[in-house]
């Protein structure tokens, strides 16, 4: 881990090659074949769209950024938390991946911000993009210079990402350390000597991209025949930054995947998406039996524990008379 939290203190981004094998990856990415087509099968399916078809993206766009909005069907292929299975789910709160954003961040208390898959195919639309930041849409703030960044965002490639597949062009924090952030995006014809500095890190299914919110970036365009591109986006930030976020777990909370998915995880899985941890003053008898209702199988040994340590009158004893 040491090289790469140089690589983050110096540059601000680094891959990790194949932090998860396909041991790792074999469920989700059954589940993955549910969701998305494979860029041979998109093609195929291009190739046959009659002249009436309305649209021929992998998916129907739900993400739209004003910097974009000349062509929104850049953002055609995303598919937002929580998913059709388990597998794929379960990556969000992966150890190996929570681990990495807890060194960066310097804290174990933990938010998951961010959660989505994401599909790019070759012949799609036109993916170039400006360099830009992505604060436009993760906090309510700019981001501070020389200081120790309070979310990260990460890439984890689900395909191979060779140079042909599209990934992302990075610039170093040591080339922009002293720029303003605003504006959030910058011109090839303004910065050239950032777009001259750009570097891509590709590399096979199970890599992790990590890079700090102040890194200037931008997708570019699918060249590789019948490519495909598939990652998740994943974004971690420390507890108490209330100005950062992209999407809200309780709006979801209604979803079935939502409550499957809370039933099988721990207490430290679940903070990370704004559950209080066991012992806080949010839980009581009440509470706790309400949500063994609501997540059938979600085991609340911990929080009666910790309900029980702090008003000992709650166990079972104290109401059996002498």
């Amino acid at each position: 881990m040491h090289a790469y939290r140089q690589s983050w203190e110096k540059d601000g981004f680094f891959l990790v090659p194949e932090l998860l094998n396909e041991t790792d990856l074999k469920e989700a990415l059954a589940e993955l074949a549910q969701l998305y087509p494979s860029g041979p099968e998109y093609a195929a399916r291009k190739h046959h769209t009659h002249a009436g078809a309305t649209t021929d993206s992998p998916q129907t766009p739900r993400t739209k950024n004003k910097l974009f909005m000349q062509n929104p069907e850049q953002f055609a292929g995303q598919i937002d938390f929580p998913w059709t299975g388990h597998a794929l789910d379960r990556l969000t709160v992966h150890p190996r991946i929570t681990d990495i954003a807890a060194d960066l961040l310097d804290t174990t208390d933990l938010r998951l911000y961010q959660a989505q898959l994401w599909a790019k195919y070759t012949g799609a639309t036109d993916y170039e993009q400006p360099l830009h930041l992505d604060y436009s849409s993760h906090t309510l703030l700019v981001p501070k210079k020389r200081a120790r960044p309070q979310q990260v965002e990460m890439f984890l490639y689900l395909t191979d990402v060779t140079e042909g597949c599209a990934p992302t062009r990075l610039v170093s924090r040591s080339l922009t350390r002293d720029m303003s952030p605003v504006p959030y995006h910058v011109w090839r014809g303004t910065h050239p000597e950032l777009y001259g500095a750009e570097v891509s890190l590709p590399g096979p299914a199970g890599s992790l991209l990590v890079y700090a919110p102040d890194i200037w970036h931008r997708a570019v365009d699918m060249t590789e025949p019948e490519g495909a591109r598939i990652w998740m986006n994943l974004a971690y930030r420390t507890a108490g930054t209330d100005w950062l976020g992209l999407q809200s777990f309780p709006r979801i909370a209604m979803v079935p995947a939502w409550g499957r998915f809370v039933a099988a995880r721990t207490p430290r899985e679940l903070a990370l998406f704004g559950f209080p941890p066991p012992g806080h003053d949010a839980y009581d008898e009440d509470v706790l039996e309400g949500m063994e209702r609501r997540y059938p199988g979600l085991d609340t040994t911990p929080w009666r524990a910790a309900l029980t340590s702090r008003n000992p009158s709650n166990s079972a004893s104290a109401h059996v008379l002498p």
